[in-house]
Formats: structure tokens, sequence, C-alpha cells
């Protein structure tokens, strides 16, 4: 899988309606909604479960709308719906407010009382991703089965990214464009610190056999470079969010082999 490109990214009014509507689909759709797998990105505002487990979301022009997971035992087995436990579980799976939610070939659904003033709301058959983590964590297989049959019912969560959508998008703009350069290239690598005092003279990879072997990776997201300790630790307030959100957006889109 590759890191889509901005014309795959979508808004939460601009998706297709699910196939158990009835109403007509948005005449604004352009193609590559319908032919070509799109991602919505989405930020969590706040958890508004009450009889089922619902999570209120906010898209990349400040549209909010309801993301509902039914059934509710997609993500707690206790039944009613228990709010308090809804609120653990989603705390469990990192969906809590502020991370931003990606959520693969999603659509909206409306009931016939809301199609006059209402836009509806995403629903998900199961958690996607998530639960596949949790399957190759030792569950007992099911949670894969619900993937697959929530793809065709109604999207598929791809995962969660701690940061906002601003942040999500940028790093994945950049992460692409790295995927994309031809197996064996080799950009010249610069120092993270370069433009914020670094305290190498040059900011870039020292020459093959140089006093400290070159530049080192930062070893959370394996993505950004430094010259020295000093710099990674003067640059950490800034690199802390994007390390994070690196470490996220690769778990759902590795990097590519050859890569560097």
């Amino acid at each position: 899988p590759t890191i889509p490109t901005p014309s795959q990214l979508t808004t939460f009014s601009s998706l297709p309606l699910s196939s158990g509507d009835d109403s007509p689909p948005p005449a604004a759709v352009p193609d590559h909604h319908t032919k070509k797998d799109t991602y919505l990105l989405a930020t969590i505002k706040s958890n508004l479960t009450i009889t089922k487990p619902t999570l209120i979301l906010t898209d990349s022009v400040s549209q909010d709308f309801a993301l509902v997971f039914d059934p509710s035992s997609t993500v707690v087995s206790s039944q009613p719906c228990n709010p308090d436990a809804v609120a653990d579980r989603f705390k469990q799976l990192g969906l809590k407010k502020g991370n931003t939610v990606i959520i693969k070939n999603a659509r909206r659904t409306q009931k016939a009382a809301e199609r006059e003033g209402g836009q509806g709301f995403v629903v998900l058959r199961s958690l996607g991703r998530l639960a596949e983590k949790e399957s190759v964590a030792g569950s007992n297989g099911e949670g894969k089965k619900g993937e697959v049959e929530g793809e065709a019912e109604g999207g598929q969560l791809l995962g969660v990214v701690p940061s906002g959508i601003i942040l999500t998008k940028w790093m994945m703009d950049i992460l692409r464009q790295r995927d994309e350069s031809l197996p064996g290239d080799r950009e010249e690598k610069m120092c993270d610190g370069k433009f914020d005092g670094c305290v190498t003279p040059r900011g870039k990879e020292e020459e093959e056999g140089g006093p400290e072997g070159g530049l080192k990776r930062c070893q959370g997201c394996v993505e950004v470079w430094y010259c020295s300790k000093e710099c990674q630790t003067r640059r950490w307030t800034a690199h802390k969010s994007e390390c994070k959100a690196i470490k996220a957006l690769r778990g759902i889109w590795p990097r590519p082999e050859g890569v560097e």
C-alpha cells in the first residue's frame, strides 16, 4: 500500500452515500471518489456515546459529523452499550480528543428523517486495522473477519494518528515524496537542526569514515537525522509530535523496500 495523493483525500460532505441508502448519490462527487480508493481524515472532537459507540469528528474543512460503530459489539462486548466502558475502550485504542482517524472508502449514511436538513453520519462495522493489530497480538481472529465485512459495507478504519489534521497531512506529503523516490536514490541527508542553530557548521552528513560516522537516525520515527545528541535534544520539543505522527503513519503505510 502507498500513501494516498492529495486528490484521494476527501471530506465528509463529498462522500458517496452508502449502498443501503436509497437517496441519490451527491451530484458533485468527482470520479476519483467513486472509482479510486479515497481517504477521509478527521480529528476527534468528543465522545458522544449514548446507545451506540459514537465519536464527533471534524474534517479538513471544519465540517463536524458523527462516526458511529454499529453494532456496539465492535467496540465493547457489554450489552446494552455502556458509555463508560466505551470511553475506556476508545482511550485504549487511541480514539481520543485531538487525534486524527483515517478511514478508507468511507460512505455517508442518512436516515429518512435527516435528509431534509442533516448531513448524515459515517457508520463503521468494525475496528478495521485496529482490530487486526489486536488479532496479531493474540485475539481469536474475529477482528480480521470484521474488517473485511466492515470495508464492504461502509469503510475501513486504517488507524489513528496522535496529531491534528494539518500535521498529519504534512507528514503524509513528506513521507509520500520520500517513498516515491526510485530504489537506490539517495537524497543528501541533513541534520533536522540545520535551520535551528545546528552545532555542526555544515549541518549535513559527514564524509564516509568521518569522526562521528555520519548522521544518526531518530530511533523513534527512523525518518529524521541528527548530527549530534545536542541537536537532537534541542529539537526534541519540536520533533516530538512529528515523531509520533510519523510512527503512526508508518504503521499504516510501511516504508517501501529500497527507500532510505
